[in-house]
């Protein structure tokens, strides 16, 4: 037999053979694959018709991207039957909670209020769902005001906001006073400027007084610029919520008829709100919370100097740093930074003196101004804090200055006051240098302010500190004594100078010394300028210490909590009754 014939029979011979050892093995049962579990999310929002609820879906689809979603258009009764199915098909796909995102303006909205029923008796028996607050309590939403009011052509000194889908004259009146809140976060106007009205739902039992009341605002907005803020109907351009009155805004009024947002900004909001469900979740990794270090600055010693003492906590924190007085570009360049990573939700540390520093600036440029819930405070221009944010052209308009958007949930904490930790640190400053403390005076010194009741508060906090000081072993010292230079203010700051001046002789007596101890975060400041030809020792800073980085990592702790509470409040507003 040839080579050629022979190789055929011998592949069968080894086949056959190998077949027998795979069938000698023992059997294994097939293991069912693991159902994935990610979490669901389902955005509510009004059945607006087809060109309405279009745009609303090309927000969606690019939100839903990569994620377990669903969108729920609510028109009546029938909806529930789709809310079961959108309900179902999360669970389908791996859901043990959904996370329920109301694409709504207001909570007191007919249509909310119904299918928010049907979603709290599925909790009641069993569903796993958390809510976050509505589209229109977002901060966002009041970006997205203000940027349609800078497209204003024509600028006004009155605003009108319009509403849609009131069920009661409560709930109009609910709604109506929600609308004016935002025109006064989102416009330079003061309230009074200020109105709004809400066009009922149909079939509302009070729809024609409420239609009386909403055509009396649009007749009497003379000079006004008019805004819808609805999600409204919308068949196509010419069915519009806008053209039921259109013909009724008087000739010197402008109506802005633009969308209440574009698909980017509205699918930036459900990506926040899905964030702050999942921390509603418990879902909260301290190491995926970002972190802006925002402090003083200076030269790149100065700036070094302060991200070395925090390098420990960066290992543990996605970290950033905004080196300004809360320079409102600069502290934006840093939460892209961290919005660039994994993170979260992000925490805005101020590492300043006081709390009060900058807090009401930062407070607005990251929304938490509007998401309080407080009123609007009377406005002084179209900067924060002196400083314009330069995010929108010259000319006169009634829109406020642009805060940061972002997708991710945002709080801030910070101020030094008179922690423990600083009182450590400085007694620590005193000791590096002292030589004999029972001869040595400590002279607390802070930069202080120009205005007295102010600069009071200042000697105040260095009082506290000085009382610590003393308990926890600064009382080996001769004395602790304190002053505020007032550096910025020529005159105040000559006699300041002199004032400590006479206290550094004054110690210098009977052999003593003293020590000036900077009650600064970082340096050491002027002291030897001010104090040039008299003895003395002096201390460093707190970022000089390792205590800053321990009060730091303690605040972070206090962000965590602030990000906590805000996500109660978006709990508690998905189990508030209805009204009626």
């Amino acid at each position: 037999m040839s080579v050629a014939r022979s190789l055929p029979i011998r592949l069968f011979a080894v086949c056959a053979l190998l077949l027998a050892a795979l069938l000698a093995l023992p059997a294994v049962a097939a293991q069912p694959v693991a159902a994935v579990s990610s979490p669901g999310v389902l955005v509510v929002t009004s059945d607006r018709g087809f060109l309405g609820n279009a745009e609303i879906r090309d927000a969606f689809d690019a939100f839903a991207q990569g994620r377990n979603a669903e969108l729920l258009y609510v028109t009546d009764a029938r909806s529930e039957a789709v809310l079961d199915a959108r309900l179902a098909a999360l669970r389908q796909r791996g859901a043990r909670t959904v996370a329920v995102l109301p694409l709504v303006i207001s909570e007191q909205e007919s249509r909310w209020q119904l299918v928010r029923g049907w979603l709290q008796a599925r909790q009641a028996q069993g569903a796993a769902l958390v809510f976050s607050k509505p589209y229109g309590a977002s901060y966002l939403a009041v970006e997205d005001l203000s940027a349609r009011l800078r497209e204003a052509s024509a600028h006004g000194q009155r605003l009108l906001l319009l509403g849609y889908g009131a069920g009661s004259v409560e709930a109009g009146e609910a709604m109506r006073a929600e609308l004016r809140r935002m025109g006064g976060s989102a416009s330079t106007l003061g309230m009074d400027a200020i109105d709004a009205a809400v066009y009922p739902e149909r079939g509302a039992p009070d729809a024609d007084a409420l239609r009386a009341r909403f055509g009396e605002a649009v007749k009497a907005a003379h000079g006004a610029v008019v805004v819808p803020v609805a999600f409204a109907p919308r068949a196509d351009t010419m069915m519009d919520f806008s053209g039921w009155f259109a013909s009724n805004v008087p000739s010197d009024a402008q109506l802005l008829s633009s969308p209440v947002a574009d698909a980017e900004a509205l699918a930036q909001w459900m990506r926040r709100a899905a964030a702050q469900a999942q921390l509603q979740g418990g879902a909260m990794d301290p190491a995926r919370i970002g972190v802006v270090a925002l402090t003083h600055g200076a030269d790149w010693f100065w700036n070094d100097a302060i991200e070395q003492a925090l390098a420990p906590l960066s290992s543990m924190h996605r970290m950033a740093f905004a080196f300004s007085m809360a320079d409102p570009p600069v502290v934006e360049r840093a939460v892209r930074e961290l919005e660039r990573t994994d993170a979260m939700a992000i925490v805005v540390v101020r590492a300043f003196g006081m709390t009060d520093s900058f807090r009401t600036d930062v407070e607005r440029m990251l929304g938490l101004d509007v998401e309080s819930g407080a009123m609007p405070a009377a406005h002084a221009g179209h900067a924060m804090g002196g400083m314009d944010m330069g995010h929108h052209g010259g000319g006169a308009t009634i829109a406020a200055a642009p805060r940061i958007r972002s997708a991710l949930p945002m709080a801030t904490v910070g101020g030094v006051d008179a922690d423990p930790l600083f009182a450590r640190a400085l007694l620590a400053n005193a000791r590096s240098v002292s030589r004999d403390p029972a001869r040595e005076t400590i002279i607390l010194t802070a930069h202080g302010q120009g205005d007295d009741a102010a600069n009071q508060s200042w000697l105040d906090l260095l009082a506290s500190l000085a009382g610590q000081m003393r308990v926890i072993g600064g009382d080996h010292f001769r004395a602790i004594r304190y002053a505020t230079w007032r550096e910025d203010w020529p005159d105040k700051n000559k006699a300041a100078v002199a004032q400590v001046r006479a206290m550094v002789e004054e110690a210098a007596r009977d052999g003593g010394r003293a020590l000036i101890v900077p009650a600064r975060i970082n340096g050491r400041g002027a002291a030897d300028r001010y104090l040039a030809g008299l003895d003395f020792g002096w201390g460093q800073g707190f970022v000089q210490t390792p205590y800053f980085a321990q009060w730091f990592e303690k605040e972070i702790g206090k962000g965590l909590d602030a990000l906590r509470a805000q996500v109660g409040d978006a709990a508690a507003s998905g189990h508030a009754q209805h009204s009626h």
